[in-house]
């Protein structure tokens, strides 16, 4: 039966040695999504001098202590899209920092105030387009004082040594990664937890960002990628989407995959986790083994038949709802860059959502009309469309969501209601990048660059109400794609 999972055990085979024995972790359910706007204190007046920076959202501040931060653009080399960055003195990518996080429970927060905690950190920018923007977004990497890996919870969220600093500048509103990433949270199993904040690096004030957890395991983390059993380790893997760059993948390459041909795109397919510390050779063939099983299951003439047809692999509830969300938002990198795809142990594989910077008519260097269809011929969907029962389920599913987090009046009111929440800190934001804000023309057209803050979340909002209604008249034409006529060839 269609959608019925089977179990596969090819990765159990060839990754079978990795990590210590202990209990074999209980399975992890979807967790209560968190809302910053909905969850934190707002701003109602401090009763401080003055004299300082003076916010209701939490205080990153970070100390280079005089080092220049590395990662730079100094290069591109345009017949692989590869980018060349700046490096610390030592050769490495990262300097060493410190980084303070203030968040007061009870009252603003300010530079001078006590920070609920204080760490050694790995820091260098981090991005690939948004690395080119005047606000620079960050990745941190916290270390202890022996300098290895140091999982802290962060304003509320799940403790983890790695996490992304998102800057928003490119997106002028400041909500999109904000607002998607937490809608998708409330449809998916997994979307990435953040927070609003602003940050100060060595001294200067950057203005409103995101702290967002990366896909990676940590403590509480709802993505399992690792697990042990007596006697035995059974590991899970991330792969990512994008462009070929080492730096910044920090990674292992070396799988080809037929998404990349598919896709006729300078990108790889790369192992994203395990790191290097763990991926064996053996480990890294498993894994390549692995995905190529599922790659020749879906793209062959057996695709939708039987024990071998591709439901044996993947989560399609999770692949449906993928699908609509980077399809109704017009995510123009989806199955291109910033796309990761995962297999827990014992589990089929599932997308992950990551970089709504570019959504709802965001696109740098492209144009994306809200009346076209973008991403049904990407990556893995170019066969899934092939079948009508995905097909059936994209047009079912689209109706639910439709009423629910994804209806007009709930992204619109979301939206409404994080502006009103950041307050103050994006009035602060808009002063600090003024310039860039009102002069800084980074989108394809014309008619996508605005030129304030307030005019920003206005084109948003339109953005959003006519992508929508154009889609809820014209989903239906995605039955074109499994329609017989069009794939006599694959379907029996």
């Amino acid at each position: 039966m269609k959608y019925k999972l089977m179990g596969v055990a090819m990765l159990a085979v060839a990754v079978l040695t990795a990590v210590a024995a202990t209990a074999l972790e209980p399975a992890v359910e979807k967790s209560a999504r968190v809302h910053h706007h909905l969850t934190a204190r707002r701003d109602t007046g401090c009763e401080c001098d003055g004299t300082e920076l003076c916010s209701h959202l939490p205080l990153v501040i970070i100390d280079t202590k005089g080092q220049e931060i590395p990662g730079e653009v100094t290069d591109v080399m345009d017949s692989f899209s590869q980018v060349i960055y700046t490096k610390a003195p030592d050769g490495l990518a990262t300097i060493r920092t410190e980084v303070k996080v203030i968040d007061n429970p009870d009252g603003n927060n300010h530079p001078s105030d006590v920070p609920v905690f204080t760490t050694v950190s790995d820091f260098r920018i981090r991005g690939y387009s948004s690395r080119y923007a005047a606000k620079k977004p960050y990745l941190l990497k916290f270390m202890d004082e022996n300098g290895q890996k140091r999982d802290i919870s962060v304003m509320g969220m799940g403790a983890h040594n790695e996490w992304a600093l998102h800057a928003p500048l490119t997106d002028k509103s400041l909500v999109r990664n904000y607002m998607m990433y937490n809608i998708s949270g409330e449809i998916m199993r997994w979307a990435p937890n953040c927070r609003f904040c602003e940050v100060i690096v060595n001294g200067s004030y950057e203005g409103v960002y995101l702290m967002v957890e990366t896909i990676a395991k940590g403590e509480n983390c709802r993505l399992h990628l690792e697990r042990n059993m007596k006697n035995a380790g059974v590991m899970g893997y991330l792969l990512r989407i994008d462009r070929p760059n080492e730096e910044e993948l920090e990674s292992i390459r070396d799988i080809y995959a037929y998404a990349e041909r598919i896709n006729r795109l300078f990108q790889d397919v790369a192992i994203r986790y395990p790191g290097r510390g763990v991926l064996t050779e053996e480990i890294k063939r498993g894994i390549e083994l692995d995905y190529a099983a599922f790659e020749k299951s879906l793209y062959s003439y057996d695709y939708d038949t039987g024990s071998y047809g591709y439901w044996n692999w993947i989560d399609v509830d999770n692949f449906v709802d993928y699908y609509i969300i980077q399809e109704l938002s017009q995510n123009f990198d989806m199955g291109a860059f910033s796309t990761y795809i995962y297999k827990e142990p014992d589990e089929p594989y599932r997308l992950a959502v990551w970089d709504f910077d570019n959504v709802w008519g965001n696109a740098r260097t492209t144009v994306v009309f809200p009346d076209t269809f973008i991403l049904n011929e990407r990556a893995w969907y170019l066969m899934l469309f092939k079948d009508e029962a995905f097909v059936q389920r994209v047009l079912e599913r689209h109706r639910e969501l439709r009423k629910s987090y994804l209806s007009e009046e709930y992204l619109l009111n979301y939206i409404d209601e994080a502006v009103d929440f950041l307050g103050p800190a994006a009035e602060r934001n808009s002063v600090r990048w003024a310039d860039e804000i009102a002069n800084w023309d980074a989108l394809g057209s014309d008619y996508d660059n605005p030129h304030s803050f307030e005019e920003a979340v206005e084109m948003l909002k339109t953005r959003i109400i006519q992508r929508g209604r154009w889609l809820d008249e014209e989903i239906h034409a995605i039955q074109q794609y499994c329609h017989p006529s069009r794939n006599k060839k694959y379907n029996h």
